[in-house]
């Protein structure tokens, strides 16, 4: 007997700032290089069909389709080891906490944390704009390397389509927030007024500029900017409107000036370590700073800490500052999670419908070898034998016609069947009753 096509497997797994503590995401966290030299290997272990992965500072998942329908926990699990294992770094040693502090969905569960993910509905920062634009960047990463497929196509384009929906249709983007807007509100509240201070910028790219921006309604006395580029600290400044930018040769120098320090690049390494910034504090008299690392990997070493009247807050930290009206960014996510629901919804019909075309497709062969059939033995024998070509065009035109209203409303049937019937049922009825598995 003919059998629909196996129903291709959607998963997700990964970690994020629920599931682990800062220590550990910064430990898995994969530059975009790094991620580029494992797919290869890991494709081919586990058979993968489509692969994309998603890095920031809250989170490393994979997506990906599968062919095997019964795929366990277990083997997502072994997919996400491998890609830290085939990382020119290789972390064996995480294996076990991985196993501990990761999650795993397939199907319709995958794609609703997908779209809740590039909604900001499940950002340590609810609501956070930020998510929606790393989300298509992993997507345009996959895309040029070949790894999106029809189904992670089709979930990155209806995960943007939530998202746009929940911006819409709730209040949640009322007012912008993100890791970088938290992290300014967190410097205000701890330093009381930021109209008194130096602030200082450490990077120039997205962070910096969402920091540098919204640093503007608190009015600070004094804004630098130092970048490893100097020019992208020019074009920050002269965008915002207000601050010095700074060449990197002279951290040092503009270290001592600032009250707060918000530290956003990529660097791999420490930016920040304890001898720079004893150094630092010394030529500030041992002046109060705060510094705010919002960087993954981190940028300040930890043991800055130690130094007194040096305060450290990172990611998590951010956790106790999430910006003002959180509660009504609480009660629009929970009106944006209904959208969020629906869409999933949707996008598992579109998923289950993938595996009935090929049984559609033969119940419409079918039909059209019948009709074909019928109409040459009709034609050769009388009366239909007498008829003009221009009869028998029309005839012919009939036939199809018919063949093609018939298996339309087979296929309507099929995918939107009645209460007691499953499409999957009805497909298996469309195999039996017309031998479909002798067609082809």
């Amino acid at each position: 007997m003919a059998e629909t096509s196996p129903t291709p497997t959607l998963f997700c797994v990964g970690t994020n700032h629920e599931s682990a503590g800062l220590d550990f995401r910064e430990s898995l966290f994969l530059s975009r290089e790094e991620i580029n030299f494992a797919l290869p290997q890991l494709i081919a272990k586990h058979n993968l069909k489509e692969v994309l992965v998603l890095s920031t500072c809250n989170r490393l998942e994979v997506y990906g389709v599968v062919e095997n329908s019964d795929i366990t926990p277990h083997q997502l699990k072994d997919i996400f080891i491998d890609l830290q294992r085939f990382c020119p770094n290789q972390k064996k040693e995480l294996d076990e906490e991985i196993k501990s502090r990761s999650y795993q969905h397939t199907q319709k569960e995958a794609a609703r944390h997908a779209f809740s993910v590039a909604s900001g509905l499940d950002s340590l920062v609810l609501g956070e704009t930020q998510i929606a634009g790393q989300f298509k960047d992993a997507a345009q990463f996959a895309h040029e390397g070949a790894t999106l497929g029809p189904v992670l196509k089709r979930m990155t384009q209806e995960a943007f389509a939530a998202s746009k929906k929940v911006r819409t249709n709730t209040d949640i983007g009322k007012k912008p927030v993100s890791i970088s807007h938290a992290a300014i509100d967190l410097a205000n509240r701890v330093y009381g007024q930021l109209k008194d201070c130096r602030v200082l910028i450490i990077g120039a790219g997205e962070m910096a500029e969402i920091a540098a921006k919204y640093l503007t309604k608190y009015q600070p006395k004094q804004v630098f900017v130092c970048n490893r580029t100097l020019s992208r600290a020019e074009n920050l400044v002269a965008k915002v409107g207000i601050g010095i930018a700074y060449p990197w040769e002279e951290l040092n120098e503009v270290l001592p000036l600032a009250d707060v320090i918000i530290s956003c690049t990529g660097a791999n390494e420490i930016i920040l370590d304890k001898a720079r910034m004893q150094k630092s504090q010394h030529n500030r008299s041992g002046k109060a700073i705060f510094l705010i690392d919002i960087a993954l990997p981190r940028d300040i070493d930890s043991k800055c800490s130690e130094i007194e009247d040096v305060y450290l807050f990172d990611i998590d930290d951010l956790k106790q500052v999430v910006g003002e009206n959180f509660e009504e960014r609480k009660k629009a996510a929970a009106i944006g999670r209904h959208i969020i629901i629906d869409n999933a919804d949707a996008f598992e019909k579109w998923l289950y419908s993938r595996t009935l075309k090929p049984t559609l497709a033969t119940f419409r062969d079918y039909l059209d070898n019948l009709a074909r059939q019928e109409m040459q033995k009709s034609l050769s024998r009388a009366p239909l034998n007498q008829l003009d070509e221009s009869q028998t065009r029309a005839l012919d035109a009939m036939l199809k016609s018919i063949v093609s209203k018939m298996a339309g409303d087979v296929g309507r049937s099929v995918h939107n069947p009645t209460e007691n019937f499953e499409s999957a049922e009805l497909t298996e009825a469309l195999t039996i009753l017309f031998t479909l598995d002798k067609i082809i």
